[in-house]
């Protein structure tokens, strides 16, 4: 969806950020914009960590990508911008790795719906990590302890309760061997002091505020998935990744715990041509540094994790530069 010229009114477009104040994106005088290719990108809410992302990666392309405009777009998030790229409303999006093998494949929230098959990814980035976890008093230490017993999975119509199934299934329990619960964070927490769940799963960043009001104020376990469930996931959610939570990220988290991770990943569809994708991995890829001063989260768009959790082919451009860095065969 490459456009010469302005093709709509562009309006600068700036993110307030606590401790940056920064303007991620200003429109071009008159005689620049009008050379200029305005490449859009789908991120999230204009509060969110997508949205701020996204307006970092279009000061990267300002910057990097001369002759090149990356306009931001704020959105409903995952499942609307999959619908946007594969349509061609936009260049770009960032989206959530299960959503995007779905998409390709015609499975669960796209089941019965035609496949997207021109969808194509560019590099994976920051990751939200399950974090699941019991009260001491409950001698549940582990997964395997859950069978039957009440277990928060996520947030209402939140599609994180897939990654807590997962790890649940690769401690061979299945949906009927325990009873699911959907609540907000903030009730997750006050479910597990008043006993009204036996565990809960927060999918998010880390730390994460809610994990550490309960482990401030409550005596809990903290519920890791084991090294030795790490092939069952590869095999069957090649989308999800492995994550380590260091120690002393929150109150009574002793060493390090590994569990599953789903990486947000940058995607654009099969008609953007080459040389712009791999301008645009490039320009992300190589000023981690720059990402990471304009969100926090930036700093896990880099090359160590460029690949983690995508199941969906690589666009051409993407793959060369990729290639070059030694990430794909």
């Amino acid at each position: 969806m490459l456009k010469t010229g302005v093709k709509r009114t562009l309006r600068n477009i700036c993110v307030s950020m606590a401790g940056f104040g920064l303007a991620l994106l200003v429109a071009a005088p008159p005689s620049q914009a009008a050379d200029q290719k305005i490449l859009s990108i789908a991120t999230g809410g204009s509060g969110g960590t997508y949205f701020a992302i996204g307006g970092g990666m279009a000061a990267l392309v300002s910057k990097y990508m001369p002759g090149y405009k990356l306009v931001v777009q704020s959105t409903a998030a995952s499942i609307e911008n999959i619908h946007l790229v594969a349509n061609k409303k936009v260049d770009f999006a960032i989206v959530m790795p299960d959503s995007a093998y779905f998409a390709t494949t015609g499975g669960r929230e796209f089941s019965g719906k035609a496949k997207y098959d021109n969808l194509r990814a560019v590099t994976a980035g920051h990751a939200s990590l399950l974090q699941a976890a019991s009260l001491q008093s409950s001698k549940i230490k582990s997964f395997a302890d859950l069978k039957g017993k009440k277990v928060a999975l996520s947030a209402p119509g939140s599609p994180s309760k897939f990654l807590t199934m997962a790890a649940l299934e690769a401690y061979d329990l299945k949906a009927g061997d325990y009873q699911d619960a959907y609540l907000t964070y903030a009730e997750m927490v006050e479910g597990l002091k008043d006993g009204n769940i036996d565990a809960s799963a927060v999918f998010a960043g880390i730390p994460t505020s809610s994990m550490l009001d309960l482990a401030t104020t409550t005596k809990i376990n903290f519920l890791p998935v084991e090294e030795s469930k790490f092939a069952f996931i590869k095999k069957n959610y090649p989308y999800y990744s492995k994550a380590v939570i260091p120690a002393k990220t929150y109150p009574g988290l002793d060493e390090p715990m590994t569990t599953l991770a789903a990486p947000s990943i940058l995607i654009t569809h099969s008609d953007v041509p080459d040389e712009v994708v791999y301008q645009l991995a490039k320009a992300i890829l190589e000023h981690t540094e720059e990402l990471a001063g304009i969100h926090a989260a930036g700093a896990e768009w880099n090359l160590k994790t460029a690949t983690d959790g995508i199941a969906i082919p690589f666009h051409p451009g993407a793959k060369k530069y990729l290639k070059e860095k030694n990430k794909l065969d």
